[in-house]
């Protein structure tokens, strides 16, 4: 009725029932949630699928769609290796999770091919640095950036991982090293009179401190089974 009188105990019921009802739909959405994010983890860490991805991504995602090249001549540049994740032997960030979710609901897909740039130590590779890159494979050739976490690599990386980066590169380097070796070393030491004759011994002494570099820098290649990083870039083997 609609003056009946109001009972405390049944309006207390009333109120735990409410409280329940709310509680079970927040249990019920993080459930849900967590299944979500386990399936993500399982097709991250799983085989690959089909790169099915249609086109119709906003101008705001589109800025983060890089072609292979693009990735490629980056993992060069910075001695990075570019895998499936499922050679990726360390641990994802929430966030990386949070972003695939976001980015699927987004565009009511399911990304089942996913791909890693990030330093060779961070894989499990096969027999023949620390800033990964997380990629959603889009096919034809078109790969989307997911998230990014680490550090950032510090400055002088693309000085010192310049000579690495081709057969080329290294040959260079090594040029450029004997030449700085051998005319930086004073005068006084080398005792030579004859400033022609002392530039004769400079070029000498280069050519024979190349050779050195170059037979220590092929034993090194094959002892640690390293080599340039545009010959390895994508290689799944520790020994390519």
């Amino acid at each position: 009725m609609l003056f009946s009188k109001i009972n405390l105990q049944t309006e207390l019921i009333r109120e735990r029932k409410a409280q329940q009802e709310l509680l079970g739909e927040v249990h019920q959405i993080l459930h849900d949630s967590r299944l979500r994010d386990e399936e993500i983890l399982r097709r991250l860490k799983g085989a690959s699928g089909e790169e099915n991805f249609n086109d119709g991504l906003s101008e705001e995602d589109k800025a983060r769609v890089f072609k292979l090249t693009e990735i490629k001549n980056l993992c060069i540049r910075y001695r990075l290796r570019f895998l499936d994740t499922v050679h990726f032997k360390s641990d994802y960030p929430y966030a990386a999770i949070a972003e695939i979710n976001a980015f699927e609901k987004k565009y009511a897909t399911k990304i089942e091919r996913f791909y890693i740039a990030a330093p060779d130590h961070t894989f499990n590779l096969e027999n023949v640095n620390k800033d990964p890159l997380l990629f959603a494979a889009l096919g034809k050739g078109d790969y989307y950036l997911i998230h990014q976490w680490g550090k950032d690599l510090a400055w002088h990386k693309k000085i010192t991982l310049w000579p690495l980066q081709s057969f080329k590169n290294c040959f260079i380097a090594l040029w450029i090293l004997s030449a700085a070796f051998s005319f930086l070393i004073p005068s006084s030491i080398m005792q030579i009179n004859n400033v022609e004759a002392e530039i004769y011994l400079r070029l000498w002494l280069t050519v024979h401190v190349f050779i050195a570099l170059m037979g220590f820098t092929v034993w090194t290649g094959f002892t640690f089974n390293k080599t340039v990083s545009n010959k390895n870039w994508n290689s799944k083997y520790y020994n390519d």
